[in-house]
């Protein structure tokens, strides 16, 4: 129902009324009633009124995305890129009926050199769809040769698994499918964070949703910049990351961001070889007598761009702020719609009921994770607000196709999981990456 209908059967239901009784149990009750009928029948009429009366998303902040040639061409290959969103270039093979397999992509990636190298610095995202790569062991062939020195130690926030008979081959995200994780650059709260991330979408039986949403961080830092008073006051400053680590023996089960217990974070219960993997990484590392360890360390809000000289937004505040995922259950029930929406509604609504009673109960530093300002105020909500609608401004997300192999630019491109319908098991996403780009590119490798 529309607000004027709405608003006139108030009136009229007001003018019925007449003057007020004194016996108000009985008009309290009607009121209620029709209340909950106006509410019933709106719903019925237009299930999606629920969603757009309690969803902080505005539709406006949503990148509608259509392909186009590419100034870019590749030999052998047809190449589109998105026009509302030049950071994503799509590789696909002429010929559909016979597509080459995982071999011919590694050999064609390690022969084009200058191509990739320049495709990958001009767009950020590079999408291989629609070749034969049909199992973790072949992507890995890909993955090695789009770099040889691929990573295995991992001290982001999502708990991962190694696949079996890879070497660098981890699932991104042992998430239940209910969890959204909220769109960021791999490990940025680091020194040096992995500059190449590579996922493959290896199987697809979801009924609905577990897009991988990627976002142009350069451009959310050009869209927070139109507003003076909030980049003057992030552009030079540095973030502290609080993260605090349960022991495995006391993991939180209502703090959703506790994710992982420390034990497993470092592979080991040892506090000093702890210690001195957090001195390597400048995290300042202590325990308190419950044996849970608080992490903390800076980092600068913005980072330049070492090939572009672009600056980038670039920290781990989507990920670690407690409102984050409330915010991306509500776009999840916008673009889900009707009935379907109300599921992430449902749980937007309940993550927000649930940070509201821990802080009755702890301090937002206490939560498992937290971020501020050097000196030691934490990020507004109003600031996390501004934030969350730059990174929706400059996100594209699209449904996976099966064995897509998709390269991003980690000191640029970012990216997260969108939550899904289906078993766990029917949806799976690997990965792979590393803390360099290739070393033939700075070679002169062609």
């Amino acid at each position: 129902l529309s607000q004027a209908v709405r608003g006139s059967i108030v009136e009229k239901y007001l003018l019925r009324r007449g003057p007020a009784s004194t016996d108000t149990g009985a008009p309290m009750a009607r009121s209620a009633l029709i209340a909950a009928a106006v509410a019933v029948g709106a719903t019925l009429l237009k299930s999606d009124w629920p969603i757009h009366c309690l969803s902080r998303f505005d539709v406006a902040d949503h990148v509608s995305i259509t392909s186009s040639s590419a100034a870019l061409a590749a030999a052998g290959l047809g190449v589109t890129v998105e026009k509302a969103a030049p950071f994503l270039l799509v590789i696909s093979p002429e010929d559909k009926q016979m597509p080459p397999d995982a071999d011919w992509l590694a050999d064609w990636v390690e022969n084009h050199t200058a191509w990739f190298r320049e495709a990958f610095f001009q767009h950020g995202a590079l999408v291989f769809r629609g070749f034969r790569v049909p199992d973790a062991a072949a992507f890995e062939r890909v993955a090695l040769a789009v770099n040889p020195d691929l990573e295995t130690v991992y001290l982001g926030t999502s708990p991962r698994s190694q696949i079996n008979g890879t070497s660098y081959v981890h699932t991104a995200a042992d998430f239940n499918p209910h969890r959204t994780v909220p769109v960021h650059l791999e490990m940025s709260f680091r020194d040096e964070p992995p500059r190449l991330q590579i996922f493959y979408a290896s199987r697809l039986d979801q009924h609905l949703g577990g897009e991988t949403p990627l976002t142009d961080f350069h451009g959310v830092w050009s869209t927070l910049r139109q507003k003076p008073s909030f980049w003057q006051r992030f552009e030079d400053k540095r973030i502290k990351y609080i993260r605090n680590n349960d022991d495995c023996g006391s993991l939180s089960q209502i703090d959703p961001l506790v994710q992982k217990c420390w034990q497993e974070m470092f592979k080991t219960d040892n506090r000093t070889e702890v210690l001195a993997k957090c001195a390597e990484e400048s995290f300042e590392c202590t325990w308190d007598d419950a044996n849970r360890l608080t992490m903390t360390n800076l980092q600068p809000f913005v980072r330049t761009h070492p090939e572009s000289g672009k600056k980038v937004w670039f920290n781990h505040i989507n990920v670690l702020h407690k409102d984050s995922m409330a915010y991306d259950y509500e776009r999840t029930a916008v673009f889900w719609g009707g009935f379907r929406g109300w599921w992430p509604l449902f749980l937007s609504l309940y993550y927000r009921g649930l940070f509201s009673l821990l802080s009755l109960m702890r301090s937002e530093a206490d939560l498992g994770s937290a971020t501020g300002f050097e000196g030691g105020s934490l990020i507004s909500a109003e600031d996390f607000r501004e934030v969350k609608r730059a990174i929706w401004r400059n996100t594209v997300q699209q449904p996976y196709q099966l064995h897509d192999i998709v390269i991003v630019d980690n000191l640029r491109v970012g990216h997260g999981r969108e939550i899904y319908s289906g078993a766990k098991e029917s949806r799976r996403v690997l990965t792979a990456w590393s803390n360099s780009y290739p070393a033939k590119w700075s070679a002169g490798d062609q």
